[in-house]
């Protein structure tokens, strides 16, 4: 049989097929008859709570899962469930992959003690913009509901739903956990489960004003009547807030600020007395509306986002000096906003890092100034579009095929007119056009594909990337069709954004042509590739070639961009289309370099020819490049190996992946058990051992001296970051052991009822820290005259 009839026999015509083969060889899953694909996210990316709602509240404890359900049969159809009889969808706590299993509410927060957002049970959620959804208490399922119209705005879904659902950012044993896992489940009429997926929760409580608020903060924020210094740190910020909100309102808008008291029927003398004086906290939404919580506007008070965001866009940092509306302070977002500890940009974006060795990405890169966000913007609703930053393909682009800045000028947000990436315009609402609300192929939800919003695949948190390793096999955006198909759908372009089929026994056959236009806005303009045909995931590919016999198995690292001359040796003429690439790729060697925990460190790698890229980052530090030179930055007080991968382009080909291997190493020059990386990061220019950083020293008087501070992970520069037990309170027989403490410490609560006999005891275990304050509960103290309790960081 001649090559011409053995390719005609396959379904190709010579001239299309270009004289090679290609069929990508992948694994996939076993596949039933009927296939069911349920994939699950939360709308937000993350949701933020108060950390404590004794005074006042910006947000309540409220998550929102949203899932869609594909059916697929043996033909490779694959449509959207929609007519949803006969089936649910139920929603129940999973542990994550280190055993981190999040089920109730009880006992989490002071939320329950307050209920400041009307009277709710224990792990019930707030019946906002439906009903109440729970906790899913003792292995129990809660059900979703199915909406054809979403709740909020009114727009077109398609979606099962699930609203409030009350959530804590601790686990059931009280160990910090942001991104908390739950498992949705597929069942049918019988109650049998057809398919599960595992997703993440994402929830905070590091909203926080404590750097300016907390009582001996810099005199910017003093109320003139004093700083409060109440002992609970929580609690005393947020004191000193109202003070100063009271004494700016009735200096500035007496009679507006008085209406709004009585409105909401509240203390006449202001907010600190309503809650000082009549023990009452407030929701910070009944005088400024906020979009996340239904409850109307009062006239002539500014939204919640405008008033927070407008009034602080001037306030200088006393980090360094500059405003918090600076575009060169990084740190002002997160300064409020979870950051510390907790990463909101935590998806593929929010891993980019500058030539500089930072995060490339910043909040300010899609949302703009302080300034901008406080204009007239409304919050939730006003926000960067996709396509701000992916204008495009390598064909039809503004300028670049994406952008690490949503803006073409100053607070103008970029729109292009190639809208291949772009989301629905006027979803949900006229005027707003928003990505998590956003769909596209087959009407799947971006959001099912993509990601959440700041958590967009894949993502820096091995959590988020579980349901997406599941349903494909690898961690990323949905590309791979089998994830909801049965088999491989024979279209070139009938992918989400005109993709062809992936990881699939596919030739890509007449869809080149001669020409290969239909694959330029990918694979570029001059079929050498682009950031569009990057491989998503570890390939092989068997290559058979009739024109010049012979084949070949080739593989294909995740990151390799992919152009016409992998294969092909010249694809503007008929002769180099039919002959094996004559391009050979670049080489890299591996490269390693030693350096010491704080100290960033140098590697040129062995490039036979072209420019490097970084392909993934190290788990404990970032690379930067210039030129064909990294710099390793390891993390604040990493000691170990870390390594990253890179390749090098030629302008035709990449190379082979290599890795660059750090060893960083903890140096302790002053022998006293403080490392030097630490009294480089808070004491600069210092020597190593002076009289301000000595292990022995207490340069902020706060009584603990510096190694205390490094062992307790606390800042030796602020007198107010310590460890101290505030509250020693009977309560019902007990008595309760309130202490300060940072999130994420682990302390051993003790005990001793004489101080010149017996010894210490831990009657806790190990207690996690929680965003300022942590408690402890002995219930073995009844009936005795007197009991001493100290706190102890543990390592």
């Amino acid at each position: 049989m001649n090559s011409d009839h053995d390719v005609a026999g396959h379904g190709w015509s010579r001239r299309c097929f270009l004289g090679v083969m290609i069929l990508l060889l992948v694994a996939g899953p076993v596949r039933a008859a009927t296939n069911y694909t349920i994939i699950g996210w939360n709308n937000l990316g993350m949701h933020c709570m108060d950390s404590d709602y004794s005074v006042f509240s910006i947000l309540p404890p409220y998550n929102t899962i949203h899932a869609q359900v594909i059916i697929s049969t043996s033909n490779t159809v694959a449509r959207l469930l929609t007519n949803t009889t006969g089936y649910a969808v139920f929603y129940s706590a999973i542990g994550d992959l280190t055993g981190s299993t999040n089920s109730t509410a009880a006992g989490k927060g002071n939320y329950w003690d307050y209920l400041p957002y009307g009277s709710v049970a224990v792990n019930q959620g707030l019946p906002v913009p439906t009903r109440s959804f729970w906790m899913p208490t003792n292995g129990a399922a809660e059900a979703m509901d199915y909406e054809f119209t979403e709740a909020n705005f009114g727009s077109t879904s398609r979606w099962y739903a699930a609203y409030g659902i009350p959530i804590f950012p601790y686990d059931d044993t009280g160990m910090p956990n942001q991104y908390p896992m739950m498992r949705l489940a597929l069942k049918n009429n019988a109650g049998s489960t057809l398919k599960t997926t595992d997703i993440v929760l994402p929830v905070s409580d590091e909203m926080d004003c404590k750097l300016c608020h907390l009582s001996g903060s810099g005199p910017a924020a003093r109320p003139a009547a004093g700083w409060v210094n109440d002992p609970h740190p929580g609690r005393d910020y947020r004191l000193n807030i109202l003070r100063l909100h009271d004494e700016r309102q009735w200096t500035s808008n007496a009679a507006l600020y008085a209406a709004a008291l009585a409105s909401n029927a509240c203390n006449p003398a202001g907010l600190y007395a309503q809650v000082v004086v009549d023990k009452k906290p407030f929701v910070c939404a009944t005088c400024h509306k906020s979009e996340a919580l239904p409850i109307p506007q009062l006239l002539g008070i500014p939204p919640l986002t405008t008033a927070m965001h407008k009034r602080h866009a001037g306030v200088i940092d006393p980090r360094n000096n500059q405003t918090l509306d600076a575009a060169s302070n990084r740190m002002a977002c997160y300064t409020c906003h979870p950051g510390s500890v907790t990463r909101c940009l935590r998806g593929a974006m929010g891993k980019a890092v500058a030539a500089d060795g930072t995060l490339e990405m910043q909040c300010q890169s899609c949302h703009g100034a302080m300034s901008d966000v406080g204009g007239n913007r409304t919050g939730w609703v006003d926000e960067p579009t996709c396509e701000a930053c992916h204008t495009g393909d390598a064909v039809s682009n503004s300028g670049q095929i994406r952008y690490t800045n949503a803006f073409d000028s100053p607070g103008h947000w970029r729109a292009p007119s190639n809208r291949r990436f772009a989301v629905n315009l006027n979803t949900p609402a006229t005027g707003a056009s928003l990505y998590r609300f956003s769909t596209g192929h087959g009407n799947l939800q971006c959001e099912a594909c993509h990601g959440s919003t700041h958590a967009e695949s894949p993502s820096a948190f091995a959590n988020d990337n579980q349901q997406n390793i599941t349903l494909q096999g690898h961690a990323g955006v949905i590309v791979e069709c089998n994830a909801c198909h049965y088999g491989s759908p024979s279209t070139s372009n009938g992918g989400p954004h005109g993709l062809h089929p992936v990881g699939s026994n596919w030739g890509h056959g007449g869809a080149a042509g001669s020409t290969g236009n239909a694959c330029k806005p990918c694979h570029g303009t001059d079929l050498r590739g682009t950031v569009l045909s990057r491989v998503h995931h570890n390939r092989s590919t068997y290559i058979k070639n009739w024109d010049f016999g012979g084949s070949s198995t080739n593989t294909y690292w995740r990151g390799k961009q992919i152009g016409c001359y992998e294969c092909h040796d010249d694809f503007t003429t008929e002769a180099g289309r039919h002959t094996a690439t004559s391009h050979r790729p670049p080489t890299v060697a591996p490269a390693s370099a030693f350096t010491v925990a704080g100290t960033s460190v140098t590697l040129t790698p062995t490039v036979s020819a072209g420019t490097l890229r970084i392909v993934s980052q190290p788990a404990n530090g970032t690379v930067a490049l210039s030129g064909n030179t990294a710099t390793y930055t390891p993390g604040l007080g990493y000691a170990g190996t870390d390594t990253f991968t890179y390749a090098a382009n030629d302008g035709w080909r990449d190379s082979n992946l290599a890795t660059g291997t750090v060893v960083v190493t903890e140096v302790f020059t002053g022998h006293d058990g403080i490392p030097d990386w630490w009294r480089v990061a808070y004491f600069p220019g210092h020597a190593i051992t002076d009289s301000v950083n000595c292990a022995t020293c207490d340069p902020d008087g706060d009584g603990q001296s510096n190694l205390n501070e490094y062992l307790a992970d606390t800042n030796p520069r602020d007198g107010r970051s310590v460890n101290r037990i505030f509250t020693i309170a009977p309560t019902n027989g007990n008595v309760r052991v309130d202490f300060t403490s940072l999130l994420g410490q682990r302390f051993n609560v003790e005990r001793r009822d004489d101080l010149t006999t017996g010894s210490w005891s831990n009657f806790t275990g190990t207690v996690w820290g929680h965003t300022d304050t942590t408690s402890a509960t002995d219930t073995n103290a009844a009936g005795l005259p007197h009991r001493f309790y100290r706190v102890r960081v543990l390592p």
